[in-house]
């Protein structure tokens, strides 16, 4: 089906272009992404936005054409997209000169621009809360075991900022290149030689086989739960850590899985699959710029500090535009995670993006009792998940189906 076309669409119609692969290995996470979207826009009862899917493509060139003719031709007044963080500058270079604001889905702060804000959730968030949490817990000296790499950097900086500003003692951090021999002297180091670790809390940072090929060398070096505290970081949330006896008992930070799982429930009735986790910030981003743009406040509340409740949980951007999100502990258990600590239902009162993240207790000086999230949307009908609302035209699900019925659970400006 050839793209709508501006001369096609009503006059005041929002056009919302959405930047992500449709070509290639990752075009899987594409079309999540686009079935993501059309259920945001059917939930808000956004029957005047009309959604534009591109080819991201998997380079910043073709990223940049695929904005251009985005702006261009098809008069975008927001870009969603792309994923990857080394594409997003050629966007923003384009988006910028035309004032169209781009929201990536990518966690790179590397990537911020002016006019760039970035939904995905952040390494930097979720050390922040687990090191918190730790500490209102007894744990007084860290360590970390973190692998070589922008990542592992990102981690390393953070670690340690987030344990110098509660007062604790970072006792070290120790680089690998794999999770191999390289590993096990990182591991060996870090504890010493003793039979007793110098440290209660270790960070680790890696997921599936990696993880596990870290664990299994924990307890060589003594170094295990009985006398250290293992942390984690939301990578962990969709992977059956508990299987390992090594991480039983560890402790994570990651978004509440209340909204997503209701969430994760309708896509995959709808569409015959189960989400990815970037079909969530398709969602998010898309109500966002339905019920921000069609008011005529994207640009000016993307910024508010109160924060927005999507299916990810309560989120807001900071000062430079990256997404600060408020976050849930979980305890690794042999079933799964257990929820140790829900994550705040609103942002600490009188901050504002950047002064600090979510903690285990932001309420402690509320202003107001905390209201729950509503879809602010305006009165109309729902349009059939897979419509083009602005057009009625029917574009292919994932599942090769047009669902409907669908209720009215959009994200909403948190109260």
């Amino acid at each position: 089906m050839a793209p709508p076309s501006p001369l096609d669409l009503p006059p005041q119609a929002l056009r919302v272009g959405l930047l992500v692969p449709m070509s290639g290995p990752q075009s899987g996470f594409g079309q999540a992404m686009i079935d993501a979207a059309t259920l945001a826009l059917s939930d808000v009862k956004a029957d005047d936005v009309v959604l534009l899917p591109r080819d991201s493509g998997a380079e910043p060139p073709q990223s940049a054409a695929a904005a251009r003719d985005l702006i261009e031709t098809q008069a975008a007044t927001v870009i969603l997209g792309p994923i990857y963080g080394r594409n997003v500058p050629a966007v923003a270079d384009v988006a910028r000169p035309r004032e169209v604001p781009v929201i990536a889905f990518s966690n790179d702060t590397g990537a911020l621009r002016p006019g760039v804000h970035l939904i995905g959730l952040a390494p930097e968030v979720q050390v922040e809360r687990v090191v918190d949490f730790a500490v209102q817990h007894g744990k007084t000296r860290f360590a970390a075991l973190l692998p070589y790499g922008p990542y592992g950097d990102r981690l390393a900086e953070s670690y340690r900022r987030a344990v110098t500003r509660t007062g604790a003692e970072l006792i070290d951090i120790a680089r690998y290149s794999d999770p191999g021999s390289d590993a096990q002297d990182a591991v060996k180091r870090l504890s010493g030689g003793q039979p007793q670790p110098p440290f209660d809390s270790l960070l680790l940072a890696e997921a599936g086989e990696r993880l596990r090929a870290i664990a299994s060398l924990l307890p060589y070096y003594s170094i295990d739960q009985g006398e250290v505290q293992i942390l984690g970081t939301a990578l962990w949330q969709n992977q059956p850590v508990g299987r390992d006896q090594n991480l039983q008992g560890a402790w994570f930070a990651a978004p509440d899985r209340a909204a997503w799982e209701t969430f994760a429930r309708r896509f995959s009735a709808l569409f015959g699959a189960t989400p990815p986790a970037l079909a969530g910030l398709a969602y998010d981003a898309t109500a966002l710029a339905a019920v921000l743009g069609r008011k005529g406040q994207l640009a000016r509340e993307l910024d508010s500090p109160d924060g927005f409740a999507g299916v990810n949980g309560l989120f807001r951007f900071d000062t430079r535009g990256g997404a600060e999100h408020a976050l849930a502990i979980y305890g690794v258990a042999a079933t799964g995670a257990d929820l140790l600590d829900p994550a705040a239902d609103r942002f600490t009162a009188g901050a504002r993006p950047g002064e600090g993240v979510i903690r285990s207790n932001p309420l402690a000086a509320p202003t107001a009792p905390a209201t729950p999230a509503t879809p602010a949307v305006p009165d109309g009908s729902v349009a059939p998940t897979g419509t083009t609302p602005a057009t009625g035209s029917v574009a292919p699900s994932a599942s090769g189906a047009a669902p409907t019925g669908l209720a009215p659970t959009g994200l909403a400006p948190a109260r």
